[in-house]
């Protein structure tokens, strides 16, 4: 079966429960930088903390929402039901379901219909999904923000089944849950990440469970770049197909860039689970990320086996000749809240565009504070094979570490003396590639403290990587008795990627 990535966002929010903007806007959104989403509406909480002093107000806030998705359910169920048009864009239902004990759960369904279900626990929602299943109704759930310290809505991998959850979130706008040093910290108001809750914890206790990651975003933006997304290898864009991708863990976790990222093992792609009498594995690896790569990662265990160093650039490009390249652009910074509207034109005068893929973040407000704006202000389109136009919005970064800046990555093939060309607001500037291999360029829209643009590329050399190799068994396997090999990928940009592992029977 011939296999292709596909990318999306399993579980992003919008203010059909609560939160900001249209499920309108969000499949909008959606369509405009994905392949695949299910927009997740708030349904319930049963173990909700009712009597813990100071809960009133979210008591309130959350009860208000579930009755919002509640009383809409039928009308969301159809919105976005009509958005799926396979072979061009996969929608899926879901909702979501907190739990103090056991973690919260995204639920989903495959075929655009389903209802939200009150069950008391997860437990029994597992129960319940299954039946459904036997009845022919294709559902799943999966855990998402694990990090969080059981019984403070992280997951409890000691009440863990994977029957019907193949997957697992290890990284969405709550941080990364990768490990105990994993490199985004949970930062939200719910509290640290708790090492017995990583997804390294559970594959140590002997789950089979693949990984995927989300945005979790509320302001009807699924896919927000740097929030999280999931890529899957499927046979076709179909709900069928990305289902049984992720039915099989066929899936790796981005931070945000697009990563076409394929290992296999004795020819078995990611996610399966093989049984050999062989003592040699031949693995194969090959990484097309989102910019400049600086290291991969090939684990064993939980322990590092082989570690990967692509081309690092040293300030001097390729001066000559036809170059294959990523070029990124971002669009942002100036003052802290003011609103500033980019047209942009963003091409190359001479060459082709092999490829496009914006990078446009959504609106940071997750709770509902009373106000409403237009929260789909992002468009782009190709105008021909050298050029591409967008339009979006920025409003400063609001801290130092936050970037809330707006991106674009072109991948080209052009002379490498030819011209980068930027039209901004009416304003061209160009640079050589040339130029740009050796080093970021910058400028500003209209002198000192106003917003500015930066320019980075690099070349296919610094950006993909192929290997292969064999490892033999030995060593302690994991808590079930296998072997769990699995990828991870760092770019310079701090964009990551991790594959669900391949587990091999000793």
């Amino acid at each position: 079966m011939k296999l292709k990535t596909y990318y999306g966002d399993i579980h992003s929010h919008c203010g059909a429960s609560y939160g900001h903007g249209s499920l309108r806007e969000a499949l909008a959104n959606a369509r405009m930088q994905l392949d695949f989403v299910s927009v997740t509406g708030h349904g319930l909480w049963p173990d909700m903390p009712r009597n813990q002093p100071g809960m009133e107000r979210r008591i309130r806030y959350h009860e208000d929402g579930f009755r919002k998705l509640a009383s809409g359910w039928e009308a969301f169920c159809e919105e976005s039901d009509s958005a799926n048009r396979d072979g061009e864009f996969v929608s899926f239902l879901g909702y979501e379901m907190h739990s103090c004990a056991d973690g919260d759960q995204t639920v989903m369904y495959r075929d655009g219909q389903g209802r939200i279900l009150d069950t008391p626990d997860v437990t029994a929602l597992r129960e319940s999904l299954t039946e459904l299943n036997r009845r022919g109704v294709a559902a799943m759930c999966f855990p998402h923000h694990i990090g969080y310290k059981q019984g403070y809505r992280g997951i409890n991998w000691r009440n863990f089944s994977s029957e019907v959850s193949p997957v697992v979130e290890i990284f969405s706008m709550h941080g990364c849950s990768e490990g105990d040093h994993s490199p985004y910290p949970y930062l939200h108001s719910m509290g640290p990440c708790d090492v017995d809750s990583t997804y390294s914890a559970g594959l140590k206790m002997g789950h089979v469970v693949g990984v995927t990651a989300s945005t979790d975003h509320h302001s009807a933006h699924p896919g927000s770049h740097g929030h999280g997304r999931v890529a899957v290898l499927a046979a076709s864009l179909t709900r069928h197909a990305i289902w049984e991708a992720i039915q099989n863990r066929r899936t790796v976790a981005l931070t945000g860039d697009n990563v076409e990222l394929l290992f296999s093992l004795n020819d078995a792609p990611t996610g399966s689970v093989i049984e050999t009498s062989s003592e040699s594995r031949q693995f194969n690896l090959s990484v097309k990320a989102g910019g400049a790569i600086r290291g991969i990662e090939l684990l064993k265990n939980e322990k590092v086996l082989e570690r990967y160093w692509p081309v690092v650039a040293d300030g001097e490009g390729p001066r000559s000749g036809i170059v294959r390249a990523k070029v990124n652009l971002e669009v942002g910074w100036g003052s802290r809240g003011r609103p500033v509207d980019w047209r942009v034109r963003f091409g190359l005068g001479e060459g082709e565009i092999l490829a496009a893929e914006p990078r446009f973040k959504g609106s940071e407000t997750v709770s509902p504070d009373g106000t409403e704006e237009e929260f789909s202000y992002s468009s782009w389109k190709q105008e021909d094979g050298r050029t591409v136009s967008f339009h979006t919005r920025t409003r400063g970064n609001s801290t130092t570490v936050t970037n809330s800046n707006q991106g674009f990555s072109l991948e080209v093939e052009m002379p490498v003396h030819a011209h980068i060309e930027v039209e901004v607001n009416g304003r061209l500037t160009s640079f050589p590639l040339s130029e740009l291999l050796s080093g970021a360029r910058s400028s500003y829209i209209g002198g000192y403290g106003t917003p500015a643009f930066r320019l980075t590329a690099a070349t296919a050399d610094q950006y993909e990587v192929q290997t292969a190799g064999i490892d033999r068994a030995g060593g302690e396997p994991l808590g079930n008795g296998y072997d769990v090999y699995r990828v991870r990928v760092e770019q310079w940009n701090r964009q990551w990627a991790w594959s669900s592992p391949i587990w091999v029977a000793r």
